[in-house]
């Protein structure tokens, strides 16, 4: 199988940064085109409660602009790798819906996306909206994650921790 169209998520982090070169090299060998994605996801409540909520037209036009840079990250490094680019920053509180919905109607083949990857304004982009790409698409989607967040579980720890409360009769 051929990859010929790559969808890269993004939400402007150094992880999606990671995510977008590693699938720009994967269109590249494929001789394939790239689909940048970046949702404009707006905030308009405030996390605490406390802090007044924004105006809506400035939010609106922050979250775009963000999507936009975010975007042209993409598209930068595509350049760069001589890999043909288009982009999508649709405005949106529900970015997993967007990306799955944009890359079955380019018709990628692939999507890649960071998996804790943050932002400004959302606790994380990846927590929800990639568990909702990969639980959703039809697509095959490529995960990447940051390497402090991939260390495994000590076992032999847990293990004996068990063992310990068996003989102690907990």
């Amino acid at each position: 199988m051929f990859i010929e169209r790559v969808c890269i998520a993004s939400d402007g982090s150094d992880l999606a940064v990671r995510a977008a070169q590693m699938g720009v090299l994967l269109a590249r060998s494929g001789a394939g085109r790239i689909l940048a994605v970046a949702v404009a996801q707006p905030h308009f409540s405030a996390p605490d409660g406390a802090t007044p909520l924004p105006d809506a037209q400035s939010e609106l036009e922050r979250a775009r602009a963000a999507a936009q840079a975010h975007a042209a990250t993409i598209l930068r490094i595509a350049r760069d790798e001589g890999v043909s680019c288009d982009i999508e920053t649709p405005l949106s509180s529900t970015p997993g819906v967007e990306i799955v919905r944009l890359a079955q109607e380019y018709g990628c083949d692939l999507i890649v996306m960071g998996t804790h990857g943050r932002n400004d304004a959302a606790p994380r982009f990846a927590g929800s909206v990639a568990q909702y790409v990969l639980a959703w698409s039809p697509i095959p989607v490529l995960l990447l994650r940051d390497p402090r967040d991939a260390a495994p579980p000590d076992y032999r720890e847990r293990e004996a921790s068990q063992a310990t409360r068996t003989v102690a009769g907990k």
